[in-house]
C-alpha cells in the first residue's frame, strides 16, 4: 500500500541543515574530520527530520553490519531472557545490535534462522547447544565471522564455546540425593531429541547412580515433551505418586515443570520433602520464593550471554582469544525441597 510518504534521504538532511552533501556525509562517516559544531548541527537535523542511514548499503562497503544473530530455543523461560539480556547489554555498549531467532528446539528452525542471519550479513552468530542439522553445521563452519555455541561444553566445537558442564552438574545433584539417603529416585528430563544439554544431564544422572551401585529401572527415567511447562510438571508428579512403588525423590531437570510439581503437591497436601523430595535444574527467580524453596542447580545464564558477547567483540576487533572454550560454571543450591 502506497501511503504517499517519501523516504528521508541524505540530500534532505543537507538541505535542512544548510550544509553541503559532502559535509553531511563526512560528519556521519568520518566525524573526526568535521568541526564539533558542524557535527552537532548534522545530528540535530537528523533527529528533527527523522533520517535513518541505509545500513545495508554501508555494510556492502564496510563488510560490517554491526548485527549479531542469536538463536535461543524458547523465550518463555527467564533463563533465556536473562541470557539474551546479558548478551544485549555487552553488545549495545560496543555498538552492536542483536537479531533474535527462536528455534523451539527444532533443528530445522535453527537452520532457517542461521541461513537468514548469514543472508542478512550478520557479523557473528550465537547458537544454543551443539545439536545442528548437517546443513546448519556446514553453514556455521564456512561462516566468515565468529560462531559461539553456548549452554554446554563439548570438544567438537565449531569455533568458540561458552557454557557449563551439564553432565557434571546433573551428576553432582544426583550424588547429593543419594548421600541424603533417597532410594527410589526418578529422573525427569525434557525431550532428549535435538537437545544435547538434556542428553548430557541424563547421562550424568546415570553415571552417578552407577557409581553408587544403584540400579535404574527404565520407568524411573521419564521424558516430558517440549516445551516443558508448569502444567506438565503438575500432571507428571501426580502420575508418579500413583505408582505402586512411589519415588521418594524426583530430580526434574527443568525448572518450570519442577515448580508445577511442587505446587501440585502442596495443593494436594503432599508434604515436601517428607513425602517426596523434589530437586531441579535452572534456578528461576520464583524457585527461592515457593512455599517450600526449591533445591536446584543455578545456571549462570546472564554470565553466559555476557561472556559470549565479549568473545564475539574480541574476535571482531581482531584481538586474540586465549581460551576458545569458556566454562562459566554452575552452583548447587540446597534448599528445603530436598
Amino acid at each position: 500500500m502506497n501511503t504517499g510518504k517519501s523516504k528521508v534521504t541524505l540530500k534532505d538532511v543537507s538541505k535542512a541543515a544548510g550544509l553541503s552533501l559532502i559535509t553531511v556525509s563526512r560528519a556521519l562517516r568520518q566525524p573526526e574530520t568535521v568541526h564539533p559544531d558542524t557535527r552537532a548541527k548534522v545530528r540535530q537535523t537528523i533527529d528533527e527530520i527523522g533520517y535513518v542511514p541505509n545500513l545495508v548499503a554501508r555494510a556492502l562497503v564496510s563488510q560490517r553490519s554491526d548485527m549479531v544473530g542469536v538463536i535461543v530455543p524458547v523465550l518463555y523461560s527467564s533463563l533465556f531472557a536473562d541470557f539474551t539480556q546479558g548478551a544485549a547489554s555487552v553488545m549495545r555498549a560496543n555498538g552492536l545490535q542483536m537479531l533474535l531467532g527462536v528455534s523451539d528446539r527444532a533443528t530445522d528452525h535453527e537452520e532457517e534462522a542461521v541461513r537468514t542471519f548469514i543472508a542478512r550479513q550478520a557479523d557473528a552468530i550465537v547458537v544454543t547447544g551443539f545439536t545442528h542439522t548437517d546443513a546448519c553445521r556446514k553453514m556455521l563452519a564456512n561462516f566468515n565471522g565468529p560462531v559461539v555455541e553456548t549452554w554446554n561444553l563439548r570438544d567438537e566445537a565449531i569455533d568458540i564455546v561458552v557454557g557449563y558442564d551439564n553432565f557434571r552438574a546433573a551428576a553432582d545433584m544426583t550424588r547429593y540425593l543419594i548421600d541424603k539417603g533417597y532410594r527410589e529416585i526418578v529422573m525427569v528430563g525434557g525431550a532428549f531429541e535435538n537437545n544435547d544439554q538434556a542428553t548430557d544431564r541424563h547421562d550424568g544422572f546415570l553415571a552417578a547412580m552407577r557409581e553408587a551401585g544403584r540400579e535404574v529401572r527404565p520407568d524411573n527415567i521419564v521424558a516430558v515433551p517440549n516445551p516443558t511447562t508448569i502444567e506438565s510438571g503438575a500432571e507428571l508428579i501426580m502420575s508418579l505418586l500413583a505408582r505402586p512403588v512411589k519415588p521418594d525423590a524426583v530430580f526434574i531437570q527443568a525448572e518450570l515443570p519442577a515448580q508445577g510439581a511442587m505446587l501440585a503437591c502442596l495443593s494436594q497436601g503432599i508434604r515436601i520433602p517428607e513425602d517426596i523430595a523434589i530437586a531441579s535444574f535452572g534456578d528461576l527467580n520464583l524457585s527461592a520464593l515457593l512455599p517450600v524453596p526449591l533445591t536446584t542447580i543455578k545456571v549462570r545464564s546472564s554470565e553466559i550471554g555476557k561472556r559470549a558477547a565479549e568473545m564475539v567483540i574480541k574476535r571482531l576487533k581482531g584481538e586474540p582469544i586465549e581460551e576458545t572454550s569458556q566454562d562459566v560454571g554452575y552452583d548447587l543450591v540446597i534448599r528445603k525441597s530436598a
